[in-house]
C-alpha cells in the first residue's frame, strides 16, 4: 500500500543525504505503514521494506507523535522485543514524527553508528533535535505543496494513478462537498458513478484499529467505514478533503473469523426419548425470535444447544459468537461484551476493539454462564434487550444491533434472584423459552452413540483407524453415573485412545483407572427400567457370546491391568481355550496375553 511519503520517494531521498552529509551519521525515512521510504549507508540499498517486525522504536514516535531520543538503543525497554537486539551496532536513535495538518505521516530518524558520533551529537543534542524537526517540517511543507500542485496539474492526475492502484478507497471532495476525485476501490464500494456527486461524512468519534469510524452518506444511503480523513487548501484556497477508507464490514468479518471456535461444534447425538423430545423443541423454538436460556448441569451440551438454534434458524447464514462470562475477569468483561475505543482505559489496545455484540450483528450472541454476570452489567445487558443497542467503552456513539441472545447456566437463576444476585428483570427477558439439557446419566440410551461418536472423531485426530468400541467397554460406560455428563465422557474416550498405545482395538485395559475401581450396578439392573438394550444383555450361558465383564470385576479394589486379567481367568480357567476367551474379552491378541502375564 503506497503512502504520501513515497510519492515523492526521489525527492526526499535527497533530503535524506544532505542530513547525513550535515551529521556525519546514517538517516533513514520511514513512512506510517512502517515501510522504509529513504536511507543512507547500509539503509540506502534497503528501500521499500517493511520494518514493522522490529521497528519499535518508530512504531512509538508514530504513537506518541513527538521526538524521541534513545541514547542507549539496546538498554531502552522499547528495544527488548527487537530480534536483532544482541547484534545491533546503533549507539544512539534520534527520531521525529512528519506531520500533515496534524496527521502523522511518517519518521525521520538520524543513526549513530559509532561512539564517535554519538559523542558529537550529545555534545550538541538540543541543537540536532532542532535541526532535525526543523527538516521534518521541510519534508511536510514539500509534501504539502506536492498536493496542492498535482490538484492543478489535471486535477492531481499523477497523484490519480497513484491512488487507484491502492487497495483502500479515496474519495477527495471539495467545500460543498463535491466528490472531484475517487480511485478504483471507491468506484467498486460505492457500485456508482460518483463524480459531481454530494458526500456527506457523519463522523461517530469512535477510533477502531487505528482508524475513525464514519458513515458515508451518498444518495441517501449510509455506508459503514473506518477511515482517515485529511483536509488541507488548494492553491486558490479552496479546502479539499482527502478520505482514505476500508468497508467496517471487512474488519467485522476478518474479527469474526479470529474470534470462531477453530473446532466445529459437535452435533446434538442421541435417540433416546429425553434427546428427541429436546430435539422437537429446538426446532420450534429454532425459527422464532425469541431469547432462549438453557439450564443444565454442566458438561451436558449447553453450548451444543445454543448452536443447534442457531443453525436450524434464519440467521444460520450470519455470526454464532460465544462468549463465558465465567472465564473473563469481572472488570474485563463490559468491553468484550460491548468494545471499546482508543484510550478507554488503562491498558486498553490504542486501537480500540470491537465487541461481541457487534461481531454477532445479524447472527446469534450466545452467553455461557450467565449466572456469573455481575449485578452492575447484568443491568447494561437488559438495557440493551431492551433499546437494542450499544455502546462502546469510553464512547458516546450508540449502535444498533440486531442479535439473538441464548444464554446459558448450570445455576438455579430463580434462587438465584430471590437471593438477589441476579436480576429479575432480565431473568424473565432472557427466559422467555427455557429449555433443559438432561444430564447424560438420564438418557443412558445414547452413550453409546456418543462414545463411538467421540471414537471415530478422535481416531482422526490421533491418525489411528476407526475402532469399535467393544461391547465389554460400552456395559462399563453404560455403569458409570457421569458426574461430568459429556464433556467427561469424551475425556474418557481420549484417555483410551492415549492409553491405547500400539494395541490395534479398544479394550477395559484402557479405560481410566477410577471407572475400574468405582463400584459398579448390574448395567441390566438399570437397562430394565429405563428400556436399555446393548450386549451385555445376552445369555452368559451361551459360549458363543461375549461374557458380560461385569461379572468378572465387581471387586472393588481392582486397581490394576495385570488384576483384571488375573480375575477374568478365574473365570475362563487358564487352559489354553480358557486363555483365548479372556483374550477375546480383553480384546487383545492371546500373545499379548502371555506377554502382560510375564510382566508380573
Amino acid at each position: 500500500m503506497h503512502s504520501l511519503l513515497s510519492t515523492l520517494q526521489d525527492e526526499i531521498s535527497k533530503y535524506t543525504d544532505a542530513i547525513a552529509g550535515i551529521t556525519g551519521t546514517d538517516v533513514e525515512i520511514i513512512d506510517n505503514n512502517l515501510v522504509r521510504i529513504a536511507g543512507t549507508g547500509r539503509y540506502r540499498y534497503m528501500l521499500n521494506q517493511d520494518v514493522s517486525s522490529n521497528g519499535h522504536i518508530y512504531r512509538h514516535v508514530l504513537q506518541v507523535q513527538k521526538t524521541i531520543l534513545i541514547e542507549d538503543p539496546k538498554e531502552n525497554s522499547l528495544c527488548q522485543l527487537c530480534q536483532n537486539r544482541l547484534t545491533c551496532t546503533e549507539e544512539l536513535d534520534l527520531n521525529a514524527p512528519i506531520f500533515l495538518n496534524n496527521q502523522v505521516i511518517g519518521v525521520i530518524g538520524i543513526i549513530c553508528s559509532n561512539r564517535e558520533q554519538k559523542m558529537f551529537l550529545m555534545k550538541q543534542k538540543q541543537a540536532f533535535i532542532t535541526f532535525i524537526e526543523q527538516f521534518s517540517e521541510m519534508i511536510s511543507s514539500r509534501i504539502f505543496e506536492c498536493l496542492e500542485r498535482l490538484r492543478e496539474k489535471e486535477r492531481f492526475g499523477t497523484f490519480r494513478n497513484l491512488i487507484d492502484v491502492m487497495d483502500r478507497g479515496v474519495i477527495a471532495i471539495d467545500s460543498q462537498n463535491k466528490i472531484w476525485h475517487a480511485n478504483l476501490s471507491a468506484l467498486r464500494f460505492f457500485d456508482c458513478e460518483l463524480i459531481g456527486q454530494s458526500l456527506d461524512i457523519d463522523m461517530t468519534g469512535d477510533i477502531l484499529y487505528g482508524d475513525e469510524e464514519a458513515w458515508l452518506i451518498l444518495n441517501q444511503q449510509r455506508y459503514h467505514v473506518l477511515c482517515k480523513k485529511i483536509t488541507f487548501s488548494s492553491v486558490d484556497n479552496d479546502q479539499l478533503t482527502m478520505v482514505i477508507f476500508h468497508d467496517a464490514r471487512d474488519y467485522m468479518t476478518q474479527v469474526n473469523t479470529l474470534s470462531v471456535d477453530e473446532n466445529p461444534h459437535s452435533p446434538l447425538i442421541g435417540n433416546s426419548q429425553n434427546m428427541l423430545q429436546l430435539k422437537s423443541m429446538l426446532s420450534k423454538v429454532a425459527v422464532s425470535h425469541a431469547s432462549v436460556l438453557i439450564t443444565g448441569e454442566s458438561g451436558s451440551g449447553k453450548e451444543v444447544v445454543a448452536y443447534t438454534i442457531h443453525q436450524q434458524s434464519l440467521r444460520t447464514k450470519q455470526p454464532f459468537i460465544t462468549i463465558n462470562c465465567a472465564a473473563i475477569p469481572e472488570q474485563l468483561l463490559e468491553s468484550e461484551l460491548f468494545g471499546y475505543v482508543r484510550g478507554a482505559f488503562s491498558g486498553a489496545d490504542p486501537k480500540g476493539r470491537i465487541g461481541k455484540f457487534e461481531l454477532a450483528h445479524g447472527g446469534s450472541l450466545f452467553l455461557d454462564e450467565i449466572g456469573d454476570m455481575p449485578l452492575h452489567l447484568q443491568a447494561k445487558l437488559l438495557r440493551v434487550l431492551q433499546e437494542k443497542s450499544i455502546t462502546r467503552v469510553g464512547s458516546n456513539n450508540m449502535i444498533n444491533i440486531d442479535v439473538r441472545i441464548i444464554a446459558a447456566t448450570n445455576k438455579d437463576l430463580r434462587e438465584m434472584v430471590n437471593k438477589g444476585q441476579f436480576r429479575e428483570d432480565l431473568f424473565y427477558r432472557l427466559n422467555v423459552v427455557p429449555i433443559h439439557t438432561p444430564a447424560l446419566r438420564d438418557h443412558r440410551e445414547d452413550i453409546a452413540e456418543l462414545a463411538q461418536f467421540f471414537a471415530d472423531d478422535l481416531a482422526s485426530t490421533y491418525q489411528r483407524p476407526v475402532a469399535k468400541i467393544p461391547n465389554v467397554v460400552i456395559n462399563y460406560l453404560y455403569s458409570y453415573d457421569w458426574p461430568g455428563n459429556i464433556r467427561e465422557l469424551r475425556n474418557v474416550i481420549e484417555y483410551m485412545y492415549v492409553m491405547q498405545g500400539d494395541t490395534v482395538d479398544l479394550n477395559l485395559s484402557h479405560l481410566p483407572p477410577y471407572l475400574l475401581e468405582t463400584p459398579h450396578s448390574d448395567p441390566l439392573e438399570k437397562e430394565k427400567t429405563s428400556g436399555i438394550y446393548t450386549a451385555a444383555k445376552t445369555d452368559n450361558k451361551d459360549k458363543n457370546q461375549p461374557l458380560n465383564a461385569q461379572e468378572f470385576l465387581k471387586t472393588q479394589n481392582q486397581t490394576s491391568e495385570y488384576q483384571t486379567i488375573m480375575n477374568i481367568l478365574e473365570k475362563t480357567g487358564t487352559t489354553l481355550e480358557g486363555k483365548k476367551k479372556a483374550a477375546e474379552i480383553l480384546g487383545i491378541s492371546i500373545a499379548t496375553l502371555y506377554r502382560k502375564i510375564k510382566i508380573r
